[in-house]
């Protein structure tokens, strides 16, 4: 399942406007830049992305968590639904 939510992801973003990109797992949402694959710099299975804001929202009440990175590996058998920021509205 893994490797199709992979190729999933990179073949959207070829056809997507922007590279900004929001993942959803379980109860944690991530916006990132996904990293360009092009260049060979990408791990089979692993989706990178920088400058990543990740919001987590707890069990027990509405409060969300939210923590910025500057680079986060996501192994793609966890992403449950993506989108790219420009199919999105506000």
């Amino acid at each position: 399942m893994s490797e199709k939510m992979y190729e999933a992801i990179y073949k959207v973003a070829k056809t997507s406007e922007s590279d900004s990109i929001v993942l959803w797992m379980d109860k944690v949402e991530i916006k990132g830049t996904l990293l360009d694959c092009e260049d060979n710099k990408c791990i089979k299975d692993i989706i990178t992305l920088q400058n990543a804001t990740v919001k987590c929202m707890k069990h027990y009440d509405d409060e969300t968590k939210e923590k910025h990175l500057k680079w986060l590996n996501i192994s793609a058998c966890h992403i449950k639904a993506f989108t790219f920021k420009c199919c999105m509205e506000d």
